[in-house]
């Protein structure tokens, strides 16, 4: 049930010109949204990403996804004011047979709540982070 409920959720995390698809990676789901424009276009190079996946554990919702971090293609993605790689990332990550960078960034504020959050507040999570620019 609990791989049904991730791509159930995950197909609502569409955003005008991008899609949405799972993929099993043992216990864990990986949900892919490509391409992916972050909220401020204007920080990274290039502006629109062409993948941010993150993985959601086989037993969401009782569980979080995983609070480690999340993905993004290009793995050679920089800030657009500095020309280096965003802090706490690290590039060469391989998912899915394909290179990575991830964003290593535990969840910062309240502790995940089966009851109240989805799919929906962890990506805002995600974009929020993707907003401070560092």
């Amino acid at each position: 049930m609990s791989r049904e409920l991730i791509r159930a959720e995950a197909a609502l995390l569409v955003r005008e010109g991008s899609t949405v698809r799972c993929e099993d990676v043992g216990e864990q789901v990986a949900v892919i949204l490509e391409p992916y424009a972050p909220p401020d276009p204007t920080i990274f190079l290039p502006g629109t990403f062409v993948r941010l996946l993150f993985l959601v554990p086989a037993s969401y919702k009782a569980a979080a996804p995983d609070g480690s971090g999340f993905y993004v293609q290009p793995a050679d993605l920089k800030l657009r004011a500095t020309n280096a790689a965003p802090r706490s990332t690290g590039g060469g990550q391989t998912l899915l047979g394909e290179s990575w960078l991830k964003f290593s960034w535990g969840l910062k504020g309240p502790q995940w709540d089966p009851e109240t959050d989805t799919l929906e507040t962890y990506l805002a999570t995600l974009e929020r982070r993707l907003t401070r620019g560092d």
